[in-house]
């Protein structure tokens, strides 16, 4: 299965690493698109080093340093994208078990993939550079700004369905933690997504924000050290079986959407 990540804007700079490598990323043997769009937006993002690219990237001028990394996308040193993206979710996933003790191994991070903006979906162990770029972004493309989504809309989910119809029907699940901007960059229909809402003791509810991030983390982590893969077929009974028996609670909405119950914040 394909457990897709959310991006964070916070990363981990530096890396031992040889640059990146476009064609070894998830999805470029699948699709020569998605390796284009990639190179295109990197491109042009490290073109982008003046005062004026600030706004298109969403930047304030006392984050200028970004411009710098940018200029550098596609030969500054790498590290595996899991480790490279940090913040909230990826505390909660606690891939390295800085916090539980318990690494995840290869066979967990082998499920895990992670939106981006710069890359579409990447692999957990890609090796990618420190970036600045965001869903809601635009790059100059052709001496014109562009937004990200226009880069991505036609690529990216035809690329995820390929992966998903070139899968094993017993492994080729895709449960879909993105949200948001990064979400609308390339959905897959048939793929799971997760609504996270708090609960309060006279039974109402409400959708978690602040902490959303972090109980999908925590949910990504179980999934992906389960002893049994998910495939498309009943994904959101299997899901549910999988989270529930490590201690959550869930409710299927429907074939596609499913809700974490969490205790409201006290």
């Amino acid at each position: 299965m394909l457990i897709i990540l959310p991006p964070s804007e916070t990363k981990a700079v530096g890396g031992s690493g040889t640059p990146v490598s476009l064609d070894n990323l998830l999805l470029a043997e699948l699709s020569p698109s998605v390796t284009e769009t990639r190179a295109r937006l990197a491109d042009a993002l490290s073109a982008m080093t003046d005062a004026d690219s600030l706004p298109l990237l969403g930047l304030k001028p006392t984050q200028a340093i970004h411009l710098e990394h940018n200029a550098e996308v596609l030969t500054s040193p790498t590290m595996p994208a899991i480790e490279r993206y940090t913040g909230v979710a990826y505390d909660a996933l606690d891939v390295t078990g800085q916090r539980t003790g318990s690494p995840l191994d290869s066979t967990a991070r082998q499920r895990l993939a992670i939106g981006s903006a710069l890359f579409g979906v990447i692999g957990a162990e890609d090796m990618i550079p420190y970036y600045r770029l965001s869903a809601g972004s635009k790059v100059r493309i052709d001496n014109k700004a562009a937004t990200v989504r226009s880069q991505w809309s036609k690529v990216l989910t035809p690329a995820l369905t390929t992966w998903r119809e070139g899968t094993p029907v017993t492994t080729n699940g895709i449960i879909d933690l993105r949200s948001g901007g990064y979400l609308n960059l390339g959905p897959v229909k048939g793929a799971l997504k997760l609504r996270v809402e708090s609960e309060y003791a006279d039974g109402t509810r409400k959708v978690v924000s602040h902490f959303n991030k972090h109980y999908k983390g925590l949910v990504a982590r179980e999934l992906a050290q389960a002893d049994t893969d998910l495939g498309a077929e009943n994904l959101a009974e299997g899901f549910c079986a999988i989270v529930d028996n490590a201690g959550f609670r869930t409710e299927i909405v429907d074939a596609e959407n499913v809700t974490l119950v969490v205790p409201a914040e006290k």
